[in-house]
C-alpha cells in the first residue's frame, strides 16, 4: 500500500512540477485503475500466512471477519447484539437484503459475479465471496452445519473472508487499510477535467445513503437506481405482498397507494441528495414472485402442516406466479402491461418527488427507465404510460425540461432493432450483465462456479465474460445498439450500467465506442473515473494538449485558468477587476455549488486565497472530493450583510429599468427553452430539421436583443458585462451543432448562463423571486 500511496504523489508532484497538460497525461496513465481499490477496501495483513479452508468467486473486494449466521433473521439478531456477522447462504434473495445489510461479509454456495449476492454486496460496498462450491450448509443430529473442504462450523463461528481474492480463513485474522493519500483527490480532479462533456461516471444507488456516498467518491449522478430494493424494506415488503396477493381491484388500489406514499418519500430523498445531477430510475424489474416467501421452503412446511392462514394465501400465490425460468419470463415492462397500476404507481410517486423538491428551489433531474424492453411497441406504450401521468400531475417544468424516458437495453433483439427503439427513447442504458447473459445463453447464477473455471482452464473463454466484457459477443450487440441509436437520432444519450463499466479494459471498449455515462457500484466510481480519462486519452477522443488543468492557486495557475470556463475553452482572459470577499460569497450565492473553472468564468480568475481563508472563517465549504465551494449559513449570512457594499440604491435604480427589458426577455427565452424541448403535447425528439433549426435561429435572434440590455446594465455594474461574451459562446457553440449547449444542465449552457445571470439581478436588487412569479 504504501508503493501505490507513493506512486500516486510522486506522479502528481511530477506533474505540479512541469506544470504542462502532457504531463498529466503521464500522470493519469502512471496508475492502473484497478490499483486504486487499495484505498477503499479492508484486506487482511501480508504478514499472516495461512492456508484458506475454501474459496469461491471474488464478488466484492475487502476483507471482513465475523460469526457465522444462516439465515437472514439470525444475521439481524446478531447485528443488533453488537456482532459482527458473516451471512453464509446457499444464494440470496431479496427476502435476505436486511440481513445482508447488516452483515460484514457474504457467502454462498451458488451464484456468480453478477449474481443478487455479488450485486447488493459491491453496492454497499461489503465483502462478499460467492458461489463456492467448497461450502456445503447441512444438518446433523446437533443442527445445522457449515461443511468447508471437511472443516466442520456451526452458525456463531468465526470465519474471515476475503473478498479479494475468493478466499475463506477459518478464526480471525488480522486485516489492515489505507487512506488514500490527499494527491489522489488532485488526480481524479485532472481525470474529471479530461472527462467533462465526453462521459459522465455515475453510480448504481438505490437509497439516500448510497447516492451519497457515491456522490462523495466523485458519481455525476445515478446510473441505475433499481427501485425493487426500495420495496424490501421492513415496512413496504408487506405492502407489496398485499397488493400481489389482493383479491379484487379495491384491496389492490388500496396497496398500490401505500406504495405510492412510500415511494414518493424514497424518491424525495433520492432526488435530493443528488440534486442538480441526473438520476436513472428503473422502474421495476424482478418478477412478484421474488417478493414472496421461498416456494421450497413454503412447501415442506405445508407438508408439515406448519402454515398460518395467511402463509397459506402466499403458497397459493407463489405456485401462481411461479414460472420455469422467471428471468426471461413475467418481469420488466411485461409486469407493467401484465399489472398496468404499478408502473403508474412508480411514475406518479417519482414525479410528486420531483414537484415537491422543485418547490423547496432544488433542481432534480429525472431519467425514467423501462426494464427489459424488446419491441418499439412495447416501448411507445410505456412512454404513454409516463406522459399519462405527467398529464395527470401538470406540473410544466416536470413535462418541459426535468423528465425524459428511456430504455434498458439487456437483450439480444433491443440490441438489434435499436433503430426502432430509439424513435420513442431519450436514452438508452444497457445492462450489460443481463445482455451477456442472454447472448451466452449462460444463467449466471449457475455456471461460474463450475462451468467458467473449466472453459478457462481449457482456453475456451479467456476470461469470465461477466468479469470482463466479451467484445466480440455482447461488444459487438453494443457497438450496433449505438450506430443505430445515433442514426435515427444524433441526440440519443448512452450510457451502460452494468458492472462491467466498472473495469478498466471494458471501460476503455465502451468508451471507443462513444458511451456518454457509464455507471458502476459506489467503490468502483473512483476506478471508473481514472479509467474513464485514460480511455479518452488513449482512443483519441479527447486531446491532451485540449484540456486547461488547474495546477493549484498560485498566479501561474490563476493565468492559466483564465482561458478556460467549466465546460468551454474559450473565455476572455481579463478578471474582474477588484475581487473580494462580498464579491466571491456573492458568486458562491448566485450559483451554489461552484467549481474552480466556475470561479473562472464569472469572475475571470480563481480566487483560491480567498476562498481558502473562507473556509477556516466557516463562511464556505469545499467539497474535496468534487473540488466545489458551497456557501455554509454564516457565510449567507456574511453575504447579506456585504451586500450593501456593491448593490448600493443608486445600482439597484440603476438596474431597475433595464431589468423591466430583461424580464421581456426573460419570458421569450422561456418560451422558446419550451419550444426546444416540447412540441405540441410530446417531448421534442429533434428528428425535425427544420424545427430545431428555427429554434437555434430564435435563440441566435434573442442574444442578439440580449446584449444592448445586458451593456446597459453593464454601465451600472461592469462586471455584468461578461455575461454578453458567455452568452455569445453558448449561442454560438449551439448554432455549430453542439445542442447540448442550448438548454443543458451544468454544462455552461446558454440555459446555464441566463440562469445565472438572471438569479444575479434577482440578488444585487433584493427581489423575492417568489413574488415576482418569475422562475
Amino acid at each position: 500500500m504504501g508503493d501505490l500511496r507513493n506512486r500516486v504523489g510522486s506522479a502528481v508532484a511530477a506533474a505540479q512540477a512541469a506544470r504542462t497538460a502532457a504531463a498529466v497525461a503521464d500522470a493519469l496513465n502512471s496508475i492502473a485503475p484497478g490499483e486504486l481499490g487499495e484505498f477503499f477496501h479492508v484486506t487482511l495483513d501480508a504478514g499472516d500466512d495461512v492456508d484458506p479452508i475454501g474459496e469461491g468467486l471474488p464478488a466484492s473486494p475487502g476483507a471482513a471477519t465475523g460469526r457465522i449466521m444462516l439465515t437472514a433473521e439470525a444475521a439481524i439478531s446478531a447485528a443488533e447484539s453488537g456482532e459482527d456477522v458473516i451471512l453464509v447462504r446457499t444464494e440470496t434473495s431479496p427476502d435476505d437484503v436486511l440481513g445482508m445489510q447488516v452483515s460484514k461479509g457474504i457467502v454462498t454456495t451458488r451464484g456468480g459475479m453478477v449474481s443478487h449476492a455479488a450485486v447488493v454486496a459491491r453496492g454497499w460496498g461489503i465483502p462478499a465471496v460467492v458461489g463456492s462450491t467448497d461450502v456445503d450448509i447441512g444438518r446433523d443430529d446437533d443442527g445445522d452445519i457449515v461443511n468447508i473442504r471437511g472443516t466442520k462450523l456451526r452458525a456463531g463461528d468465526v470465519i474471515t473472508i476475503d473478498g479479494g481474492t475468493g478466499r475463506i480463513y477459518a478464526g480471525e485474522l488480522a486485516t489492515q487499510g489505507s487512506a488514500p493519500p490527499p494527491e489522489l483527490a488532485t488526480l481524479l480532479a485532472w481525470a474529471d477535467t479530461v472527462a467533462r462533456g465526453h462521459v459522465q461516471v455515475r453510480v448504481n444507488a438505490d437509497s439516500e445513503g448510497d447516492a451519497c456516498h457515491g456522490r462523495q467518491l466523485g458519481a455525476q449522478g445515478i446510473g441505475l437506481c433499481r427501485t425493487e430494493h426500495m420495496f424490501l424494506a421492513h415496512d413496504r415488503l408487506p405492502i407489496v405482498r398485499r397488493f400481489i396477493l389482493a383479491a379484487d381491484a379495491e384491496a389492490e388500489a388500496a396497496a398500490l397507494a401505500e406504495l405510492e406514499e412510500a415511494q414518493t418519500s424514497d424518491f424525495e430523498q433520492l432526488l435530493e441528495a443528488m440534486d442538480t445531477l441526473p438520476v436513472t430510475v428503473r422502474l421495476l424489474d424482478p418478477p412478484l414472485h421474488e417478493f414472496l416467501p421461498n416456494i421450497l421452503d413454503l412447501t415442506a412446511r405445508q407438508a408439515r402442516g406448519e402454515l398460518t392462514d395467511f402463509e397459506q394465501l402466499e403458497f397459493v400465490a407463489v405456485r401462481r406466479l411461479h414460472e420455469t425460468n422467471p428471468m426471461i419470463g413475467t418481469r420488466g415492462v411485461r409486469l407493467g402491461v401484465i399489472r398496468p397500476g404499478l408502473y403508474e404507481m412508480q411514475v406518479r410517486a417519482l414525479c410528486t418527488a420531483a414537484a415537491e423538491l422543485f418547490a423547496r428551489g432544488k433542481r432534480p433531474h429525472v431519467e425514467i427507465m423501462i426494464p427489459l424492453v424488446v419491441d418499439a411497441e412495447e416501448l411507445r406504450i410505456a412512454r404513454s404510460w409516463v406522459r399519462d401521468v405527467l398529464d395527470e400531475i401538470g406540473h410544466p417544468e416536470l413535462k418541459s425540461t426535468v423528465v425524459t424516458v428511456g430504455a434498458m437495453i439487456e437483450t439480444p433483439r433491443a440490441a438489434l432493432t435499436a433503430a426502432a427503439l430509439a424513435e420513442h427513447a431519450d436514452f438508452f442504458s444497457f445492462g450489460t450483465n443481463d445482455l451477456t447473459q442472454m447472448t451466452y445463453a449462460f444463467s449466471r447464477d449457475d455456471v461460474e462456479a463450475k462451468l467458467l473455471p473449466a472453459y478457462q482452464a481449457l482456453g475456451i473463454l479467456s476470461a469470465n465474460p461477466f468479469a470482463v466484457l466479451d467484445q466480440d459477443g455482447v461488444g459487438e450487440l453494443v457497438r450496433i445498439g449505438c450506430d443505430a441509436a445515433r442514426r435515427t437520432k444524433p441526440t440519443i444519450k448512452l450510457g451502460v450500467c452494468g458492472e462491467h463499466a466498472g473495469h478498466p479494459e471494458s471501460a476503455d471498449f465502451l468508451v471507443r465506442l462513444g458511451i456518454d455515462s457509464v455507471s458502476c457500484s459506489p467503490f468502483r466510481v473512483p476506478m471508473a473515473r481514472l479509467g474513464v480519462a485514460q480511455a479518452l486519452l488513449a482512443c483519441g477522443r479527447v486531446r491532451i494538449e485540449d484540456v486547461t488543468i488547474d495546477f493549484g492557486s498560485d498566479d501561474a495557475a490563476r493565468a492559466q485558468d483564465r482561458s478556460v470556463p467549466e465546460n468551454s475553452s474559450d473565455v476572455e482572459e481579463d478578471a474582474v477587476a477588484d475581487v473580494d470577499e462580498a464579491l466571491v460569497l456573492h458568486v458562491l450565492r448566485v450559483r451554489g455549488f461552484v467549481t474552480p473553472q466556475g470561479f473562472v468564468a464569472s469572475l475571470g480568475a480563481h480566487p483560491a486565497e480567498l476562498l481558502n481563508e473562507m473556509v477556516a472563517a466557516g463562511y464556505v465549504n469545499h467539497i474535496e472530493k468534487r473540488d466545489m465551494y458551497n456557501l455554509l449559513p454564516a457565510g449567507r449570512e456574511r453575504h447579506e450583510a456585504l451586500l450593501g457594499t456593491y448593490a448600493v440604491e443608486s445600482v439597484r435604480s440603476g438596474l431597475a429599468p433595464q431589468y423591466e427589458r430583461f424580464l421581456d426577455l426573460n419570458d421569450q427565452f422561456k418560451q422558446l427553452c419550451t419550444d426546444w424541448q416540447i412540441r405540441g403535447d410530446a417531448p421534442n425528439e429533434h428528428v425535425d430539421l427544420e424545427y430545431d433549426g428555427d429554434c437555434v435561429a430564435r435563440l441566435v435572434a434573442l442574444n442578439v436583443s440580449s446584449r444592448d440590455v445586458i451593456d446597459a446594465m453593464a454601465a451600472c455594474v461592469p462586471r455584468i458585462e461578461r455575461y454578453n461574451a458567455r452568452l455569445d459562446r453558448a449561442a454560438e457553440s449551439v448554432e455549430n451543432g453542439d445542442t447540448r449547449r442550448f438548454t443543458g444542465v451544468m454544462c455552461d449552457s446558454f440555459h446555464d448562463i441566463w440562469m445565472e445571470l438572471h438569479e444575479d439581478l434577482i440578488v444585487m436588487q433584493g427581489i423575492e423571486r417568489a413574488a415576482e412569479g418569475n422562475f
